[in-house]
């Protein structure tokens, strides 16, 4: 079986944590990353199949897109790691700034948070489902 390893990109350590342990008790391997710098450090560092990228990483800052920028990152230089985008910021906003980058990033919306679909969206990335 094939050891899945997931990069989660946020800024909020509830969310980390959150993301953290879905993934791990469904049997990844998880990296966290809190800023755009942590996030590249890991890039190359390590290899991964998935990421999980909060586009706002400055939680007093809502115009802040490093998340995106990061993804930016993945979808130029590193196209083999599947991206999803979960988020809490403005829905409308995010979905165009995520569609502009590539249609096929789902985004999941921490309101509306179920650990369920989360998990089966990860799986189908991965072409597990």
């Amino acid at each position: 079986m094939t050891e899945y390893h997931a990069l989660v990109v946020d800024d909020l350590g509830c969310w980390q944590d959150a993301l953290n342990e879905a993934l791990t008790d469904a049997g990844y391997h998880v990296c966290l990353a809190a800023s755009y710098a942590e996030a590249m450090d890991a890039l190359c560092r390590q290899r991964f199949h998935l990421a999980i990228i909060d586009p706002v990483l400055d939680d007093t800052d809502r115009r802040n897109r490093d998340g995106l920028r990061v993804l930016r990152h993945i979808l130029a230089q590193l196209p083999d790691i599947r991206s999803m985008v979960v988020t809490s910021s403005d829905p409308n906003r995010i979905r165009h700034e995520v569609n502009e980058l590539s249609p096929d990033i789902p985004v999941l919306w921490k309101d509306e948070w179920d650990d369920g679909r989360f998990l089966a969206v990860v799986r189908q990335l991965l072409g597990q489902a």
